[in-house]
């Protein structure tokens, strides 16, 4: 009977937890600059943003080549200077290639 409440405990915490989990002003606008320029066609399909830490600092990746991230690069730059009036962080790392 305890094994099973600590259980239940356990689950609601974990899945409370999950929920209170929220992006930072920074992270929404680094996101938003990055779906816009996609919407816009500036950003080849080859390149994606896969992580903004909570700085704004964005994670990207290109598949195939590199070609691309430069116009990734300038357009969210762009896009988040037009929005907040300050440029975010520059990219961490290179783009990771894959086959």
């Amino acid at each position: 009977m305890r094994r099973s409440r600590a259980s239940v405990i356990l689950v609601g915490a974990i899945l409370g937890a999950c929920t209170t989990v929220q992006n930072t002003p920074q992270q929404d606008v680094v996101w938003s600059a990055y779906n816009r320029c996609k919407a816009e066609g500036r950003i080849p399909n080859n390149i994606q943003v896969v992580r903004v830490e909570p700085d704004g600092r964005a994670w990207y990746s290109a598949y195939s080549s590199a070609y691309g991230a430069q116009a990734l690069e300038r357009c969210v730059t762009e896009k988040v200077s037009s929005s907040s009036g300050a440029a975010p962080p520059p990219p961490r790392d290179l783009p990771a290639l894959s086959p």
